[in-house]
């Protein structure tokens, strides 16, 4: 029976990071490994569907996608899966998120574009000009961006929206602030999911969180509960580290409110090959 592997990519597969490409050669060589044996992955991430091509050349293998933090499922190359968010709610959910919190500005994923800024009046040179400096420094794991409050609300009105973020601040304290946020979110606004990454609070589609895209994307493939390992860092993959406990890892470089809710700690993704790649081979 194929076994599958979900995988976080940020902060995860993604680490260490490289310059010219995403996947370090180690866990691109494990992935291979794995896939060769008879096994599935799936890249699990809050990132968009127009960002998995390149991470398909680099591993030069089967691979299938949850995006956008399951609002999205690829498997074999085909959308089996696809949920946009409601959108006359989100557009009275930012508004009331602008009002309570301020926060320094909203990225969006749509179906026209990976990536939309929307900033606050106060803060739109210096939050651009932070953004494009990083963006610069991010080389191969870049995603193309429109900086455009316009557009944002022109798509918040017309199109299909898969995801949108909100970014309260820069300083490492904020990503408590963002944690704790996300709690009054998921309170506040229960026609839709919320999650936490660092100091981002992730606002997808009701039922969209990692966890129930690996579930959801089992179910269709037919995948038994009992052969999934999911492997994450953050706040957005404690949903998968639920429902699937027993094969649960987190990166130990990962925010501690994530690792406690892991039943495995690992420090990089390719070590998993002695710890359920070989232990396969002699069951």
């Amino acid at each position: 029976m194929a076994k599958l592997l979900a995988i976080d990519l940020d902060g995860t597969l993604f680490y260490p990071k490289r310059m010219t490409r995403c996947i370090c050669k180690k866990n691109v060589k494990f992935l291979r490994r794995w896939i060769d044996a008879g096994n599935k992955v799936a890249l699990v991430t809050s990132r968009s569907t127009q960002f998995t091509d390149r991470l398909k050349k680099e591993i030069q293998r089967p691979v299938d996608f949850i995006t956008c933090c399951s609002s999205q499922i690829i498997a074999d190359d085909k959308l089996i899966y696809d949920k946009a968010m409601p959108n006359a709610e989100i557009k009275q959910i930012i508004q009331r998120i602008e009002e309570t919190y301020e926060p320094i500005a909203f990225l969006m994923t749509s179906e026209n574009h990976p990536c939309i800024i929307k900033t606050g009046r106060k803060v739109a040179f210096f939050y651009i000009w932070f953004y494009k400096i990083w963006w610069w420094f991010q080389f191969s794991y870049r995603e193309p961006f429109i900086a455009d409050n316009n557009l944002f609300n022109k798509e918040l009105e017309n199109s299909r929206v898969f995801k949108i973020m909100t970014f309260i601040g820069l300083k490492k304290k904020k990503a408590s602030i963002s944690k704790e946020l996300n709690k009054e979110f998921r309170e506040k606004f229960p026609e839709i999911e919320c999650s936490w990454t660092a100091q981002v609070n992730e606002l997808t589609p009701e039922g969209c969180n990692k966890g129930n895209g690996v579930e959801r994307y089992c179910q269709l493939m037919g995948i038994d509960k009992d052969d999934v390992y999911v492997v994450g860092d953050s706040g957005n993959d404690i949903t998968m580290f639920n429902k699937y406990y027993e094969h649960s890892y987190c990166m130990k470089r990962g925010h501690p409110s994530a690792r406690k809710y892991a039943k495995n700690i690992i420090s990089r993704v390719y070590k998993l090959e002695n710890l359920i790649l070989e232990g396969e081979k002699h069951e």
